[in-house]
Formats: C-alpha cells, sequence, structure tokens
C-alpha cells in the first residue's frame, strides 16, 4: 500500500502511533493556526486550520479504506487506526491492526470500502469540535469529498486511471490565507 501512496506510509508493525481519529483535535488544529500564522506574517484566519485538520483526518481512514482494497485485496479494520503527523502537520504514517482478504472484485471491494469508511467519516465529521462554525453540509461535503479523492487515487494506483483534480462540494479555505487562491477543485470556481 505505501508503494502506491503519495505521502501515507501505511505499517501493520510496532506499537500504535501517537494519534487516534478519535482523539481531540483541538491541539492539532492551534499548532496548525499557529504554524499558518508564522508562513503568512501573522495573518492567517483560524477557520483554515479547523477546515484542514478535518480534511486530513477523515483522509486517514479514506486513503487507507481506499488503497487496502485496491492494493489488497483487502478491508482494513479502521476503528483501530492510529497515525503520525510530518513536520508539516500533514499526517504521514498509518498503523493499521487488522486487514482482511476481500476477495470480490475491485468495484466491489472500494464500494464495501466507502461503506467502511463512512461508518468511520460520518460521526467523525459530525462530532468534530471546531471554534469556528462549521456547518453540517460544509461537514457532509468534507466526508463526501475525502472518499472521493481517496477511491480517485486508490484507482490511479491501480492503473485504472490518471489521477487529478475533482470538483469539490466543500472548500479548504486556502483561498483565505493572503497569496493563496482557489484550488482546482474549488465550489467557489464553479459558475451558476
Amino acid at each position: 500500500m505505501s508503494a502506491r501512496h503519495a505521502w501515507l506510509r501505511f505499517t501493520a508493525e510496532g506499537p500504535p502511533l501517537a494519534r487516534r481519529v478519535t482523539d481531540d483535535p483541538g491541539g492539532w488544529q492551534a499548532d496548525l493556526h499557529a504554524l499558518h500564522r508564522r508562513w503568512y506574517d501573522g495573518d492567517a484566519p483560524p477557520a483554515v486550520a479547523v477546515v484542514f485538520v478535518l480534511q486530513w483526518l477523515l483522509q486517514v481512514p479514506a486513503h487507507t479504506a481506499a488503497h487496502a482494497a485496491a492494493a489488497g485485496p483487502w478491508r482494513a479494520a479502521l476503528d483501530t487506526l492510529t497515525f503520525s503527523l510530518a513536520p508539516s502537520l500533514v499526517p504521514d504514517a498509518v498503523r493499521l491492526t487488522t486487514l482482511t482478504t476481500d476477495e470480490g472484485d475491485l468495484d466491489r471491494r472500494l464500494d464495501a470500502a466507502e461503506a467502511d469508511y463512512r461508518q468511520v467519516a460520518g460521526p467523525l465529521a459530525e462530532g468534530y469540535p471546531s471554534e469556528v462554525r462549521l456547518g453540517p453540509h460544509v461537514r457532509a461535503a468534507l466526508v463526501d469529498d475525502m472518499w472521493a479523492a481517496a477511491r480517485r487515487e486508490a484507482e490511479a494506483a491501480a492503473g485504472l486511471l490518471r489521477p487529478g483534480a475533482l470538483p469539490r462540494e466543500s472548500c479548504c479555505l486556502i483561498y483565505a490565507l493572503p497569496g493563496c487562491v482557489e484550488c482546482a477543485g474549488c465550489p467557489r470556481l464553479r459558475r451558476p
């Protein structure tokens, strides 16, 4: 799985890593906000860090499930994942505890992986603590967008399609940082 993923390293050995998807993200949000303030000379809205952390948090089970299905054929237990952060505060390693064989075809495996992901991601996004308002649409759209991106990357890693930007329903708010613009799939760029 690691050989096919662009930035995550997966392991099933060693002790659990420092973080669980169910941990309070408040410290992570504060650390990322402080990092943004250093990078952008003090002018970084806290909402950007809040949304980035939720995206990255959702990516851990999304990419684990999608890549296990595509590289396996496996299903990963998502409720026991632990992960670590790179110095940039992006998840960089995921420790799995259980992979089970899944002999279905790739589409069926990815559909099962999505169901597994949604069982974890839906409640995670709904209960995600935030110092800024994140409405139910934003939370649900982030769950959908992180799965769509993970599935597309897993299919690309399996040689089924080329990676590329997908239109998103959620906004990461990166445009709010000084000198930044909307990402390629940003819903703000769509014309009515």
